[in-house]
């Protein structure tokens, strides 16, 4: 456990402690085998996030309809890559499961995806449509895992948040994150100890994502727009727009103390742009509503932006950049630059391109290709229409 130093400031004993609770509940955990028809997948682990899912009492956890629905979610989430590779491989113990004793039998602190991966490799063979090894199968039902010996109901979020946040095993998205961190907090945690916890840099990530958890799970309850609210879609409109310009945040009368937006008109009002597509998550919507909403002089343009069917926040753009006097373009430049840029998308090695997808991060690659290529032609085909007009 590490000492405390003579001298040291205030700041540094708090980290210290921060860091000592950790490393004394990762003392209790001891290594055994395990069977994997003896563990239970953790339904209400900070990993396993089904969105506006009531937590699952204790009693229920174990129940087989709970453990399906949880590996159900799992699945769909994306274990493939897991499990293609155990069963190619076999199942590698050294990034250890941490498990914690339920009776007889083990729940999962650690490592839902990993035995999620197992049991369903274990459900195939069973059922012939697989054949695995028998030496990779002997090690998919029985492994070694750390199983903890301590008393804290919230060790999950302990070791979780300690592996992968920020500098993962594997990343969580904002979402997750900010739920953790959000929880952590109703927990006791002050922002910047949950940073100093995990490491956080910029440590003003931390307080950011709980603000914008806050204000998200306040959108939900929104009688117009909250139920169409996906964490996946919709979450970075908090975090990459509102909590990054002051301007949006007094708009809707952000309270830091109560944490929620006071104003709920403008709040509807914002919404209702995500979902008719008037705004989206990009620098243009970041820098530009906030002009179109507090300069009077843009109050015209504003009027024609709020109307059901009128311009969008990229049409606005234009307009606001038309009234800022502007030097004379350099055409001869311009056409320089189009040129290049056609030039780039000419050569882009489509067929290499098309062929990903072995891997989630070659996937994820492939699928950023494709939005910005969505993105170019949205834009190629604004800037048409505009000229043409």
């Amino acid at each position: 456990m590490p000492e405390t130093k003579k001298n040291q400031n205030p700041q540094e004993e708090q980290e210290i402690l921060v860091i000592s609770e950790i490393w004394d509940e990762m003392q209790k955990m001891t290594c055994q085998k395990v069977k994997l028809d003896q563990v239970y997948l953790d339904p209400n682990n900070p990993r396993l996030e089904v969105f506006k899912r009531e937590p699952v009492p204790g009693d229920r956890t174990t129940e087989s309809g709970v453990q399906q629905a949880a590996l159900e979610y799992l699945r769909s989430i994306g274990i493939r890559d897991l499990i293609e590779s155990i069963r190619a491989s076999g199942f590698c113990t050294i990034d250890r499961i941490v498990l914690k004793p339920l009776d007889d039998k083990y729940m999962v602190v650690e490592g839902n995806r990993r035995i999620a991966a197992l049991k369903v490799l274990q459900e195939e063979h069973n059922k012939g449509r697989i054949t695995i090894p028998q030496n990779i199968l002997e090690g998919l039902l029985e492994f070694e895992a750390l199983v903890y010996k301590g008393e804290r109901d919230d060790i999950a979020w302990i070791v979780q948040g300690f592996r992968h946040a920020p500098e993962a095993i594997k990343e969580w998205d904002d979402y997750s994150k900010a739920k953790f961190f959000s929880e952590l907090e109703g927990r006791g945690k002050k922002a910047s100890d949950i940073a100093k916890m995990f490491n956080i840099r910029p440590r003003s990530q931390v307080p950011e994502l709980i603000r914008s958890y806050c204000g998200f799970q306040q959108a939900t309850d929104n009688e117009n727009y909250g139920g169409q609210l996906e964490p996946q879609g919709h979450f970075s409109f908090f975090t990459q727009i509102i909590f990054v310009k002051p301007e949006l945040r007094k708009w809707l009368s952000w309270d830091d103390t109560s944490r929620e937006f006071n104003n709920l008109e403008n709040l509807n009002k914002f919404l209702s742009w995500i979902f008719l597509k008037k705004i989206d998550i990009s620098p243009t919507t970041r820098d530009y509503l906030p002009q179109l909403l507090s300069n009077p002089d843009y109050s015209d343009i504003l009027d024609m932006f709020e109307q059901e069917k009128g311009l969008s926040i990229h049409e606005c753009r234009i307009s606001i950049d038309d009234r800022k006097p502007k030097p004379t373009p350099d055409i001869s430049q311009l056409l320089l630059r189009l040129d290049r840029i056609k030039a780039e998308i000419d050569i882009l090695p489509l067929t290499r391109i098309k062929k990903l997808g072995k891997t989630k991060a070659e996937i994820e690659q492939k699928n950023k290709i494709i939005d910005l290529l969505h993105e170019l032609k949205d834009a190629v085909e604004m800037q048409i229409k505009f000229l043409s007009k």
